[in-house]
């Protein structure tokens, strides 16, 4: 299995490259711009415009007005540094927000036609087969290929498919593609590539202002003198070059970054499909399209490298954000001749029928009825509802739900139970995990009150077990953080373990708490605390959930690093017996899901089934 842990803290690096090289531009773009605006506004002396000359002595440094060049300076910063906030606030609701500023449609299950359905069953197959939420589906009225996914974490993901994918792809050709991907989220390239739209606009703002002046400037000669005219005119157009060119340079970062990246989640789609004719045969089908995989939004240029293929014309290969279709193919397909697609996948449209994907297993063992249920929207948070009645309260609790939400609610809530009660726990948290994207449509109000109505059902019969906790839990970082734009993970605020060594040790206590004997608890410890390379004597004995609560927060947002090695530790601790209980396997499932540490085919299998 790939190391996405490596991945996602390379991803981090580049972020911080990506910074570090903004900033450098940003102070050389100062300093021209500085001199350009000293000259046009006539801020320099006579004999200041001679010392610019004497380069070789140094004097004309000290002839510089630099308590004016002070204050342009800090006005430069603040202009493009409200510019950045600005876009980052635009695209503060995450992965939507992208969606939306392309002119994706948010699909709906039940408007959806097959094409648009098969799409719909791919990315849950692909969200169940890797361990994360199942993110919303936007359609893009483009006749290009491509595709891409946007968030600033899985938890606020969404997957963008144009339709000329529908019309063009057949099913394993569109699986590879979000395949493809799904890398990019579980990579944390998506992060990556939402701070390199804001960086940009705050550069390219500069260019946008001269462009103002030169636009506007001349409008204003009739009034002022005709030198002052010049002047704005010089300013703007001096302001519009150093900004495009900032931007020229910013674009050549942007697509270095993005190219690199784009092979490795190619390698990743195969890793998920074990089926690399799939992604293959979709970019050659790219190649001999003649749209390509083209953008017409007048936004594409801007998130270019969000896409799954070069979404603008390729004008240098410098700039562009994707390698070349043909390097790309023959990594993946050695064989390759050069011209033809395989004759094979060429044959049967998007809709036609194809081998069911080797990700589809995941839901070999949930009841198709409630698949097919929890697949219309209002149906999602009856099964939230559903997944938390136990029998001896059942009827308490479905009393309770009709007095929050009304007689037709119970009655929908009731109907499931059936199917739903009978199901593991660790199988009826994959369901809800099909059920993101309606809960993800609900209204922030109606969101806020079926929140409160789960609280109130666990509590219902005073003592919260780990199943009610994992359901809690999870509801409130994968589905809150559409709500609540504080949950979303913008950010790591401990890159080092000792910054969360207290928690990670009420998270080792509150695991080792589930073994079945104080004998195995004592070895699950030991083990834990080995995988962290700490001391035998700085275990916590035990842990409630309540506490484990308290410490979410910190481990949620803690550096990629540092969750590897949480995970290692929960893997050391369950594995110290040799068993894998239910409540271990839940626990295990449920961090994977909280910590975003995608889970390979085996590793989810080893969950269902109890094996180490």
């Amino acid at each position: 299995m790939r190391n996405f842990f490596a991945e996602q803290d390379k991803a981090r690096s580049n972020t911080r490259l990506l910074v570090l090289l903004f900033g450098v531009a940003l102070l050389l773009l100062l300093l021209v711009t500085n001199l350009l605006l000293l000259v046009t506004l006539g801020l320099l002396e006579p004999a200041q415009y001679q010392d610019l000359h004497q380069w070789a002595d140094g004097r004309w440094l000290h002839s510089l007005p630099w308590g004016i060049m002070g204050v342009l300076s800090a006005a430069v910063c603040g202009a493009v540094l409200l510019a950045i906030l600005f876009k980052q606030a635009a695209l503060g609701q995450g992965g939507p927000a992208v969606a939306q500023a392309l002119g994706g449609q948010r699909l709906d299950r039940a408007l959806a036609d097959a094409s648009q359905s098969q799409l719909l069953n791919v990315v849950e197959e692909m969200a169940i087969a890797s361990g994360v939420p199942v993110p919303p589906v936007y359609l893009l009225p483009e006749q290009g290929l491509n595709a891409f996914a946007a968030g600033y974490s899985p938890a606020d993901a969404v997957v963008g498919v144009t339709q000329g994918c529908l019309d063009q792809l057949n099913r394993d050709e569109l699986q590879g593609v979000i395949a493809h991907e799904f890398s990019h989220i579980l990579n944390g390239d998506m992060r990556l590539n939402i701070r390199l739209i804001s960086l940009l606009h705050g550069i390219e703002f500069i260019g946008h202002s001269g462009y103002f002046l030169l636009r506007h400037g001349g409008g204003r000669r009739s009034s002022n003198s005709k030198d002052n005219g010049n002047a704005l005119l010089l300013l703007g157009l001096g302001l519009m070059l150093l900004g495009y060119l900032g931007v020229f340079f910013g674009s050549l970062i942007k697509a270095a970054v993005s190219r690199q990246r784009e092979f490795l989640a190619d390698a990743s789609a195969v890793q998920f499909t074990r089926n690399p004719a799939g992604i293959a045969g979709a970019l050659k089908r790219i190649g001999l399209l003649a749209e390509h995989g083209r953008l017409r939004h007048p936004n594409a240029a801007e998130m270019s490298h969000l896409f799954f293929a070069d979404a603008l014309p390729r004008f240098t290969r410098l700039l562009a954000t994707h390698p070349p279709l043909k390097e790309r193919i023959l990594r993946l397909d050695p064989q390759w001749d050069g011209s033809s697609i395989n004759p094979t996948a060429s044959a049967t449209p998007a809709v036609a029928k194809t081998p069911q994907p080797k990700a589809a297993s995941a839901f070999a063992a949930l009841p198709l009825v409630l698949l097919s249920q929890l697949r219309q929207t209002a149906q999602a948070p009856v099964l939230c509802c559903a997944c938390l009645l136990q029998q001896p309260q059942k009827d308490n609790q479905l009393a309770l739900i009709a007095r929050q939400l009304g007689q037709e609610f119970a009655r929908s809530v009731e109907r499931l139970l059936p199917d739903v009660m009978p199901l593991s726990a660790l199988h009826k948290l994959q369901l809800l995990q099909v059920a993101v994207p309606g809960l993800k449509q609900l209204s922030a109000a109606q969101f806020r009150q079926l929140s409160v109505l789960c609280e109130q059902l666990v509590r219902h019969d005073q003592q919260t077990d780990l199943y009610e906790w994992c359901v809690i839990s999870w509801l409130q970082h994968t589905v809150g953080a559409q709500f609540d734009a504080q949950l979303l993970h913008r950010s790591d605020s401990c890159r080092q373990l000792s910054q969360i060594q207290p928690q990670a040790l009420v998270l080792l206590a509150a695991c080792a708490g589930l073994a079945e004997s104080e004998q195995l608890q004592q070895q699950s410890r030991v083990a834990g605390l080995q995988a962290l390379r700490l001391a035998p004597d700085t275990a916590v004995s035990e842990a409630s959930l309540e506490q484990l609560s308290q410490a979410l927060p910190v481990l949620i947002h803690s550096a990629p690093a540092v969750k590897q090695q949480l995970w290692q530790m929960l893997q050391a601790a369950v594995k110290a017996d040799q068993l894998l209980n239910a409540q271990e396997s839940l626990l295990l499932y449920v961090m994977a899901l909280l910590l975003e540490i995608p889970l390979d085919p085996e590793q989810l299998a080893a969950l269902t089934t109890g094996l180490v």
